[in-house]
């Protein structure tokens, strides 16, 4: 009896605590699961994520570097193609002893937990508590969004979670969502265009109601003074920021258009199908509240770009995938609401529990293609050649680890960096050439000049690769991974 008596006075004490303390409980297994999803890599790899890690370390050093003069870095062309903002942001923490390797390390593995978690109070403001919680749930479920942390695009995030605050300050009608609108545009070029295409629309079809507004038409005076100043912003690097990827937006398209590295958007048809079907289904419940909002204008916009394959339209799917979180969460709360019934929440359970499984099994899928022992070796390299001396990356991969790692160094790499100035003929002729005409290209080389003799240059290259480190004009260096230009002007 005692025990009977034992069991009921613990059910009825847990079950009501389960009910009023549901959505804190459920919250709490969300951050859980996000922080471990994101800081795992911390302790599963030895190095920084992704392929741009050497590049944004390079110049988080050069603009940190030139804070004291109160100036921009001299940089070359191929730099100037990366918006200064987040740069100029760092600068000064970096400046007041900030370790810029903290930036590409563990605050960075932290930053996508920040901006889901922000992205979640907003929608709570905006849609309820209920969406707000599932939209924690779909961060963990999006393989899209784990894709571009594990790629550290990290532009395209920090420009994201200005995007998001800019989205909700602006429904407010509050002055300040110019300048966290002008703040995303110089980050990240292609958030910025969505950016400013869906806010332009918006802004555009509430002129008629709204223009008596006096409030309203001053915002739309900063506005155009916001325009302006990202204009002159971004006049330094027009040609190759600007204009070019303007030009191939109407130029290139199809199989004409550059895809952008990312996977294509049948893999994440495959790998968070459910996210997705949740993510249409909720746009389209969610005109039944209001039409041409900003949150809807975003999905529409990139979903433009993919499905007409404009420029870097691949790149497009995380930002399909990060808009579409909402809508997939107002469904999901709907489909709970209206599916009550035991059997049939259950299934929904089931099936969220199948998506979160397709997604782990994804996960596996990405590790770092750079290892620490060959970043150890670069580091290494400083020690090892002439203070005047530079570094050639014979494959891309190691190019930007090369450049991150030794900033203060002249290195190039295959379409990389500006240098050397070969064509993509003229590296098929270096690799693949007589030794007569790789002779003539070293010697349009000046002062020391050494070559990465990386795994990933014998990987991509195979038996090929022996016809330059065996070339008479090539020196293996004795303990450290590279070959000497022999050949090269002095």
């Amino acid at each position: 009896m005692a025990s009977t008596y034992a069991r009921e006075v613990t059910t009825n004490s847990i079950i009501p605590w389960l009910r009023t303390h549901k959505f804190s409980l459920v919250i709490s297994v969300c951050l859980i699961t996000l922080l471990v999803k994101f800081l795992a890599p911390l302790f599963l790899f030895d190095i920084p994520l992704g392929y741009d890690p050497g590049i944004y370390r390079y110049l988080f050093l050069q603009y940190a570097q030139s804070l004291s003069s109160f100036s921009f870095p001299e940089l070359l062309p191929w730099a100037t193609e990366h918006p200064s903002g987040l740069f100029v942001l760092a600068s000064p923490f970096i400046a007041v002893g900030l370790p810029v390797d903290a930036l590409i390390g563990w605050m960075w593995n932290l930053f996508p937990v920040i901006l889901i978690v922000v992205f979640s109070i907003i929608m709570t403001k905006r849609e309820g508590r209920a969406v707000g919680v599932c939209v924690l749930l779909m961060g963990i479920l999006s393989q899209a969004f784990f894709d571009g942390f594990f790629a550290m695009y990290m532009k395209a995030y920090v420009a994201l979670l200005l995007t998001i605050y800019t989205y909700f300050l602006a429904e407010k009608k509050s002055m300040w969502f110019v300048l966290t609108a002008l703040a995303a545009v110089l980050i990240h070029q292609q958030t910025g265009l969505i950016l400013t295409l869906s806010l332009g629309i918006w802004w555009l079809f509430s002129l008629k109601n709204n223009w008596s507004d006096a409030k309203y038409r001053r915002i739309t005076y900063v506005l155009g003074l916001a325009g302006v100043i990202a204009l002159i912003w971004y006049i330094p690097q027009w040609e190759r920021a600007i204009w070019s990827p303007l030009k191939s937006i109407f130029l290139l398209r199809g199989d004409n258009a550059p895809a952008g590295a990312f996977p294509d958007a049948s893999f994440y048809v495959h790998t968070m199908g459910v996210v997705l079907l949740l993510g249409i289904f909720g746009l389209v419940i969610s005109t039944k509240k209001d039409k041409g909002s900003l949150w809807q204008l975003s999905v529409l916009v990139c979903a433009v770009f993919i499905l007409f394959k404009l420029v870097f339209y691949k790149r497009f799917c995380l930002q399909l995938d990060f808009f579409l979180m909402p809508f997939a969460a107002i469904a999901l709360v709907w489909i709970w609401n209206t599916a009550s019934a035991y059997w049939s929440r259950g299934l929904l359970i089931m099936v969220l529990i199948a998506q979160a499984v397709i997604g782990f099994q994804a996960m596996q899928l990405r590790a770092p293609r750079f290892s620490a022992r060959e970043l150890t070796q670069i580091t290494a390299l400083s020690n090892t050649i002439e203070p005047d001396a530079s570094v050639i990356a014979l494959e891309n991969i190691s190019g930007t680890w090369l450049r991150g790692w030794l900033p203060y160094r002249k290195i190039g790499a295959p379409g990389l960096f500006d240098y050397p100035n070969w064509s993509y003929d003229q590296w098929e002729t270096f690799v693949d050439g007589t030794q007569k005409d790789r002779k003539a290209l070293l010697q349009e080389l000046k002062g020391p000049v050494y070559f990465l003799l990386s795994p990933a240059f014998t990987r991509f290259y195979g038996d090929r690769a022996q016809n330059i480190i065996l070339d008479p004009c090539m020196s293996i260096i004795e303990d450290a991974p590279l070959i000497k230009s022999l050949c090269s002007q002095d």
